[in-house]
């Protein structure tokens, strides 16, 4: 089982998921990584993480589809689920949640913002 500060971050670009993991683990988050949404449905069917940042274009499986998938795993219905895209327009943000995601951020991430949302949730 994941501890109680575990974040899974889910992306396809290596520098993203290694800086972002850094960044966080600077603020005391334990973090794992996933580079598809494949990879993240299967870290999150071994050990449920606190939460979950995940980019939304990715291929093979974008986080749409991941966050559906992750959704239908045993204890994962209630794990926030944080949508990084590159389309900050209210649309986007309405279907990141109709999928199943908690919180949509726009890039460039404010680190910032997503560490208190982080804070209030993890």
């Amino acid at each position: 089982m994941a501890s109680a500060k575990q974040v899974l971050v889910v992306d396809d670009n290596v520098d993203v998921v290694e800086t972002l993991s850094a960044m966080l683990q600077c603020h005391g988050y334990e973090t794992a990584a996933a580079h598809n949404g494949y990879e993240a449905c299967d870290w999150v069917r071994d050990a449920l993480p606190r939460a979950i940042i995940m980019d939304l274009g990715m291929p093979w499986m974008d986080g749409y589809g991941a966050v559906r998938a992750i959704r239908r795993i045993p204890g994962a219905q209630s794990i926030p689920i944080i949508a990084v895209t590159g389309s900050a327009d209210r649309d986007s943000a309405k279907k990141a949640v109709a999928a199943g995601f908690t919180q949509h951020f726009s890039k460039p991430l404010n680190f910032d913002h997503l560490n208190q949302y982080l804070d209030t949730v993890a």
